[in-house]
């Protein structure tokens, strides 16, 4: 009896054991695809290479953003996956990032990456983007509520690219299934032209205004000092960060010279600067002083700022601010000629109908005297409603959820803890 009290306790003791065992055995597993889930690659951008999602030029800034309307959470990823289409990587002009924000917009709470330290090939290029060798601007975004994705190419010639799809995850994720190609490309051509943009305004990131004159670029060999005048308002929410940027080169930060602008002295209302031009805070050697041909400032705010450009010219000691300066990169706003407004062609007078015939008067029997004549009225006519075209916009490229299937979790855990029950069973 004592010895089969002693098994019965025995076995008891085993089964409870095995119970806990197969406890924790299944919340471990699930551990596991938790932690697997939260690794798996989410699609955040794709179908761009179906869609045509490219832009082609000879020169300046090739730009592609997306924003997203859903923001995703990056916080326990690894990576970011691109797949970026370039056609001329030998033209790209050392210039170019690859941005992720939570602002919604660029410059602000940011991590970039420089894009020239990726392998460019001709054609299509999928990198994978190591996370925590980003850097930040305008502030460290939430990794957790990302919501804007931009990807930029400075180009020396005429070149394009092109962007397939957005992603995150663990290492080596595999997205080669949601990879599309490029369609009938439609070129625009590129005719050379001046770009001014004269305004600019926003609560964060960089507020700035420019001018990229490929068509007039101006020697300024004969003259000593940048005149540039230029209307601000909520310098208080400046936060010290910026320049202002001359190159002979039509892109920013390439044969330049630039000032910092915490150094310039900057108040709300019109500042007029006077600028030495042997005497900025920089100065690329390879800057030519023969053919300056882009303009740029730049300031980074953390509230409402907004600016207006007038003139930037260039003269010497005795000259003075206005509209007599020697040379003019972007003339004073009061010297644009006017817009023409677009002549519409005028409307010849619509031919008047004929007027019909008078058809003889028909006399009407004369009514019975007592009798009642009845009037006769016209029957109104009903207008048909007419159909307005949809205007609709454009449906927004897709963005993908989670590509890892929840169903497959649930099945794995109910078959999980399925084994372990009746491991238990067998084992009691």
């Amino acid at each position: 009896m004592r010895l089969n009290s002693y098994s019965i306790m025995n076995k008891g003791g085993r089964t409870a054991n095995m119970k806990k065992l197969s406890i924790v055995f299944l919340f471990a597993a699930l551990s596991l695809l938790l932690a697997v889930s939260a690794a798996a690659g989410t699609v955040m951008y794709q179908n761009g290479g179906a869609e045509n999602n490219f832009k082609n030029g000879a020169s300046g800034a090739l730009v592609l953003d997306v924003n997203f309307e859903e923001p995703f959470n990056l916080d326990e990823a690894d990576y970011l996956y691109i797949r970026y289409y370039i056609e001329d990587p030998e033209a790209y002009a050392n210039n170019g990032q690859i941005e992720i924000t939570s602002s919604g917009t660029c410059d602000a709470q940011e991590f970039n990456w420089d894009l020239g330290t990726m392998d460019m090939e001709p054609g299509w290029n999928e990198w994978q983007v190591d996370l925590f060798s980003g850097r930040e601007t305008g502030g460290m975004p939430d990794f957790e509520k990302i919501n804007y994705f931009r990807i930029y190419f400075f180009t020396e010639g005429e070149n394009l690219v092109a962007l397939d799809y957005v992603a995150f995850g663990g290492e080596n994720e595999d997205f080669s299934s949601i990879a599309t190609e490029l369609g009938e490309v439609q070129r625009e051509e590129h005719v050379p032209k001046d770009d001014v943009k004269r305004t600019g305004e926003g609560d964060v990131g960089a507020i700035s205004v420019q001018a990229a004159m490929e068509l007039t670029p101006v020697n300024t060999e004969e003259t000593e000092y940048a005149y540039i005048r230029l209307f601000l308002d909520g310098v208080d929410h400046f936060t010290g960060n910026g320049q202002l940027e001359l190159t002979s080169k039509l892109n920013p930060d390439q044969q330049e010279i630039h000032w910092d602008v915490s150094g310039l002295d900057l108040q709300d209302g019109w500042n007029e600067l006077k600028l030495d031009l042997d005497l900025p805070d920089s100065y690329d050697a390879d800057f030519n002083r023969a053919a300056v041909s882009f303009f740029r400032i730049y300031m980074f705010t953390e509230g409402p700022l907004s600016m207006e450009l007038d003139y930037v010219g260039f003269g010497n000691e005795n000259d003075a601010f206005g509209n007599d300066l020697p040379v003019y990169l972007v003339i004073p706003k009061e010297l644009e000629p006017a817009e023409e407004p677009e002549e519409v062609p005028a409307e010849e007078p619509a031919e008047e109908p004929a007027e019909p015939a008078e058809e003889p008067a028909v006399e009407e029997p004369a009514a019975e005297p007592g009798a009642t004549v009845e009037e006769v009225t016209d029957e109104p006519q009903v207008e048909e409603p007419v159909l307005i075209p949809s205007t609709a916009p454009d449906p927004e490229p897709e963005l993908s959820a989670n590509t890892f299937d929840a169903a497959f979790f649930i099945a794995l855990i109910s078959v999980t803890a399925l084994l372990g029950v009746t491991f238990t069973r067998r084992k009691s």
